[in-house]
């Protein structure tokens, strides 16, 4: 079991992490594209036809929560004591990520992507500010969670190398 630690452990934080990026690629590459105008919105609707950045985060976020509650398990009986609100702390905050994205980003993505552009253009703009604002607290709740998965994971316990007996 310790070894399966050793291996869920770090991995829920790089997992964590890769999520934390993705979040803010789109803020900082793809969200000023939808606010850009309606020609943009049209552009990046043709372009985002064989994937999009959903298909990476409906893998990716379940898999982090999953690794999470996992790390959570694992130093559940780990001294110091905290390491596992560190965890816990963590894996609530991932999946209030998910509870923001499927009440607040959701819509927005129904009305930006899937719906016919026949609102004014000034509404379809702050409905994609709206959306940019709101992937910010994706962000911060992400990256809140990372800080304090990097916090666990600095804090354990480590383990005799062989090479040091």
């Amino acid at each position: 079991m310790q070894r399966l630690g050793e291996f869920i452990v770090p991995a829920s934080t790089v997992a964590l992490c890769m999520l934390l990026g993705a979040a803010v690629y789109e803020s900082v590459v793809m969200a000023p594209n939808y606010v850009h105008g309606l020609a943009s919105l049209e552009h990046a609707r043709g372009f985002l036809v064989a994937t999009t950045p959903g298909n990476l985060f409906r893998v990716l976020s379940p898999a982090v929560q999953l690794l999470l509650l996992l790390s959570v398990a694992i130093t559940w009986r780990t001294s110091p004591r905290y390491l596992r609100w560190l965890f816990l702390f963590a894996f609530c905050a991932a999946v209030l990520t998910d509870v923001v994205t499927f009440t607040f980003h959701y819509p927005r993505n129904a009305i930006l992507f899937v719906a016919p552009l026949d609102r004014p253009a000034s509404e379809l703009h702050r409905i994609a500010m709206e959306w940019a604002l709101g992937n910010y607290v994706r962000i911060g709740l992400l990256a809140a969670a990372a800080v304090a998965a990097m916090t666990a994971l600095r804090s354990l316990p480590q383990r005799p190398s062989p090479l040091q007996t």
